[in-house]
């Protein structure tokens, strides 16, 4: 399973959110699992996939990094 990590401001989140929603609904693809974690003003979006391409994929249009 592929793991992407994404980080973002908190003034961004829910703006961030909504895009990543919208990704996903555009490939029809259900998040494995998704978890939230803050570090000051930042927000660090871990999101687990399925699918190792998929991930990939959602990885370069977030501009996210793998997780370990």
């Amino acid at each position: 399973m592929r793991v992407v990590q994404v980080t973002v401001g908190r003034a961004a989140f829910a703006d961030m959110l909504g895009a990543m929603r919208a990704w996903l609904d555009r490939n029809n693809r259900p998040l494995v699992r998704f978890e939230t974690a803050t570090e000051a003003d930042t927000i660090i979006i871990n999101v687990q996939f399925d699918d190792d391409a998929l991930g990939d994929a959602f990885r370069e249009e977030f501009g996210g990094s793998a997780a370990c």
